[in-house]
Formats: C-alpha cells, structure tokens, sequence
C-alpha cells in the first residue's frame, strides 16, 4: 500500500514568504494547497511550483467557509499542516489602518483556524506567522495585565483587538495604553492566540500543536529591499514551528528557538 503524502495548507502564499513555504514545503515531500486572494495570481504562482490552488480572502467569513467546504470535498482525509501566513503591514497609522490590520493578521489567522479545526489529522502543526515586533512591552501595564495567558479567553483577546481599533478610531489609543503600531498590535494578537489555543486544545485527542513563529525581517514586497533576511532564511524559520517540542509551554518561536515577546 502506498503511504499517503501529507497535505499542507498555506495562507497568502502567491509570492513573499507564502510561496517559498510553499515550496519548502513541497520539497520536504508535503502536497501543498496554495491559498491566496488574487486568484489569478495565485493560480499562477501554484502552477509554477506545481502545486495546488485554491482562492481565499481571509477577512471574507464566506471565503473561509468555501475554502473548508472545498477541502471537505476534495481532500476529506484533513490536513496536516496548515501554515496562516497571510498579513499585511501597511504604511501610515490611521483607523483605516488600524481596522485593516488587525482584521486580516489577527482576526484572519482566528477565522482560518476555527475555520479548519474540523479539519485537522491526528499530530497536526498549526504555524501562526507572527513577529518579534509584536513584543507585550509596547502595551501599558494594565493592558499587559489583561493579557494574561493563564485565565484570558479567546473571545476576550477578540475584545482587546476590537478595543485598540475602535480606540484608534477615537484619538485615545495613546491615553487608553496602545502603541502606534497597528502591525505590532496585531502580531501581539497572534501571539496570544498561539498560546490561548494551545491551552484550549491541549485535551483534543489529534494533539494538536499550535505554534507562533517569527520569519525576522525579510526582503519581500511587504517587507522592503531593506530586510536583513532573504526569503529563503525566512521561510525556514517559519517551518522551523514543525519541530518544535509539543510539550514545550513556550509558543513563540524563531529559527527553531524560543524567543521573547
């Protein structure tokens, strides 16, 4: 009997850090599903590697459920890598910005992964994309203090993310605690959620295991020609979360090592 390949899923992947996943992953001997939101780009992009392709907005609730009802169709055996890369880090520090941010990096990664719990094979990798920028310290005392990973839910660090957006839009992000950094806030978000998930999931009998890491500031599109990392150097951090130690209580990861948030 021929061994079944396992099957990844990557979010954002038509170029950047996304596709070298994607590749990584397809020489590592994974099939690999390509997501992005341009679907013409993607599609070509999953044709070049000779992967496959399947269209998903992450800020879009109905393009997640496509994307799952998709997959329950075409691959009903479930995933054993899903990598939620998809983010943006855009310019200025507005609401627009604000809103936009946090909804595609951290309420993006949120949808995806409830999204495809139902999904999952037994010994999973969940690989959150965050960032080292992402650090507690940017928060004021009391914030960090409701960040507290031992008693916080999901649907409260939801609120907090809600909080800093609708605190944005206000003019009082500065008095109420918040950094200027709508990319920073939101990777806090990921961050937090890798743990809060591991923590919630921790008595599924999949062992499902969920991990936040951090590419280092790479030179692509989003990143600027300025990175200090090439994409490959970057992508490998990102898969360095599949061989994280499942028992490890620490969930933020860079170049396979545990990192400071």
């Amino acid at each position: 009997m021929t061994a079944r390949q396992p099957l990844a899923l990557v979010t954002g992947a038509n170029r950047g850090l996304g596709l070298e996943v994607c590749r990584q992953l397809r020489d590592r001997g994974y099939r690999v599903i390509l997501t992005a939101r341009q679907a013409e780009r993607g599609r070509a992009a999953a044709e070049e590697l000779g992967v496959e392709f399947l269209p998903l907005d992450v800020r879009d609730p109905a393009s997640v459920d496509r994307l799952v009802a998709e997959l329950r169709r075409v691959h009903p055996d479930g995933l054993d890598v899903v990598v939620a890369n998809a983010g943006v880090a855009l310019n200025g520090f507005d609401a627009n910005v604000a809103e936009t941010t946090v909804d595609t990096n951290y309420f993006g990664v949120l949808r995806v992964v409830e999204g495809v719990l139902p999904l999952l094979r037994a010994g999973v990798h969940l690989v959150l994309v965050s960032s080292g920028v992402g650090q507690r310290d940017l928060l004021s005392a009391e914030l960090r203090a409701r960040l507290d990973l031992g008693s916080l839910t999901r649907t409260e660090l939801s609120a907090l993310m809600r909080q800093f957006v609708a605190d944005v839009k206000a003019g009082r992000h500065r008095e109420a605690g918040w950094p200027g950094t709508a990319y920073g806030t939101s990777k806090i978000g990921v961050t937090a959620l890798a743990h809060l998930l591991t923590r919630d999931l921790a008595d599924d009998p999949r062992r499902i295991d969920i991990v936040a890491v951090c590419p280092g500031w790479v030179r692509t599109d989003m990143g600027g020609p300025n990175g200090e990392r090439d994409v490959e150097t970057g992508a490998a951090s990102i898969l360095s979360g599949l061989d994280v130690p499942r028992d490890a209580p620490h969930r933020f990861y860079r170049d396979g090592a545990p990192a400071n948030w």
